[in-house]
């Protein structure tokens, strides 16, 4: 099956992932982006495993000198008193990881996707099967589009996954994800944070927090250059939604508010909530970044990947915690497979059909790995100020499994 026409529902980073690679297989790709603009300042800190991040440069998915930092290793660490400044660590675990700005991901990954084949500014709103081979897809605009086989790559809160799947739904956990950026130089001292990545747990509260380096806006990881990410995820009830989703404009948020959006006082009370359970050093950096911004935390289960040529990639399809770290796992390999699975087979049906039962056992690993993580995470933390090492790695042993294909732990030896 060569030389295919494909449409692409989304130009993030799953969009133009699989923009790249399908172009380079030999089909034919145009992406639907409804933003106008570029993709930027929509993420923060986000990390993959180094077999992954390898990949990615030997297949020039991303530049050889593609900025980042290594992380390499885990602390578990707590406050112990009102003026703990680094917090107790009783163990810590090796760790392998990269992290990068998501900015800098996504022009990389745009670079490499020609203009004429990226529409920005056009919003697709529907894509309806015709004679179970050809795909239309309706665009706000009136205006129709052929296509061989349709990819959603439009997030977790998919048009794709309405239309093909309508019972499917987002399945709120009861938590959210608070996080911040801050420029190292604002900082007296970084040294303590090197390239550890640690975990704290909270003294008083359900939920924990992560902060790591990631290279500045210019591509510098040199210290002094880089910047403070971190990451509280706290408790919010679903019956506080309402209220806690009003942005400072007055405006009802979905899912997200974005940075500079959320109310003063909210802001504020977070702030409080939250740094009156760290050690000193990690509560000074939360306090002084400003523009704060919130992820409510969903997930998806799903029993397939595909429905007459219409597919689901990335967020579009199961939607895992983030705290897994496999965003950029998961949406990557939905599409090298896609491409492996229409390069072995000559029936469309066929290869559509591998392709999506293998998506769905590895989601539901993913998946069945967040839910694991949840309550040692969430909801039964252990508390680390009053744990010891064999406690704390025992602990962490039986509480995360990760696949055999994903893992941040680093190999021993």
């Amino acid at each position: 099956m060569n030389g295919l026409n494909i449409g692409i529902v989304g130009g993030s980073i799953a969009g133009c992932s699989a923009a790249i690679l399908m172009r380079r297989a030999g089909h034919k790709v145009t992406v639907f982006e409804r933003s106008e603009g570029a993709l930027v300042g929509r993420g923060g800190g986000i990390g993959t495993t180094p077999q992954l991040f390898d990949s990615l440069i030997e297949q020039d998915v991303i530049d050889s000198e593609f900025p980042h930092c290594s992380v390499t290793e885990m602390p578990f660490t707590a406050r112990r008193s009102s003026d703990d400044r680094l917090g107790y660590t009783p163990w810590a675990m090796p760790m392998a990881f990269r992290t990068f700005h998501w900015s800098a991901l996504w022009n990389n990954l745009r670079r490499r996707v020609p203009d004429e084949s990226y529409r920005k500014g056009v919003q697709v709103v529907n894509a309806v099967s015709e004679d179970g081979d050809t795909v239309i897809l309706e665009l706000r605009d009136g205006t129709k589009e052929r296509f061989d086989l349709v990819l959603f790559a439009d997030g977790y809160q998919s048009l794709g996954r309405r239309l093909i799947f309508p019972d499917a739904e987002l399945s709120y956990r009861g938590y959210m994800l608070w996080r911040g950026l801050l420029p190292e130089r604002e900082m007296k001292e970084s040294a303590p944070l090197g390239s550890k990545l640690p975990r704290l747990s909270y003294s008083n509260l359900c939920g924990h927090m992560v902060t790591y380096f990631i290279p500045d806006e210019h591509g510098s990881a040199k210290e002094g250059d880089r910047i403070f990410n971190w990451a509280a995820y706290v408790p919010l009830s679903g019956d506080a939604l309402n209220d806690f989703m009003i942005d400072r404009d007055g405006r009802e948020r979905t899912g997200t508010i974005p940075p500079g959006k959320m109310r003063i006082a909210e802001e504020d009370r977070l702030k409080q909530l939250v740094c009156q359970n760290l050690p000193t050093y990690y509560s000074d950096i939360v306090n002084k970044t400003q523009d704060t911004y919130v992820q409510l935390i969903y997930t998806v289960e799903l029993d397939a990947y595909y429905r007459d040529r219409r597919c689901l990639i990335g967020d579009a399809g199961m939607v895992i915690q983030p705290f897994t770290g496999s965003g950029v796992f998961k949406g990557f390999n939905n599409v090298k497979e896609l491409l492996g699975a229409l390069d072995s087979h000559n029936n469309m049906d066929e290869a559509l059909s591998q392709w999506s039962e293998a998506q769905v056992r590895s989601g539901k690993r993913l998946l069945a790995l967040g839910e694991q993580m949840e309550k040692p995470f969430i909801w039964e933390p252990l508390n680390f100020a009053d744990a010891d090492a064999e406690t704390t790695a025992a602990w962490w042993k039986t509480s995360v499994t990760f696949p055999d294909d994903f893992t941040h732990e680093a190999k021993s030896g």
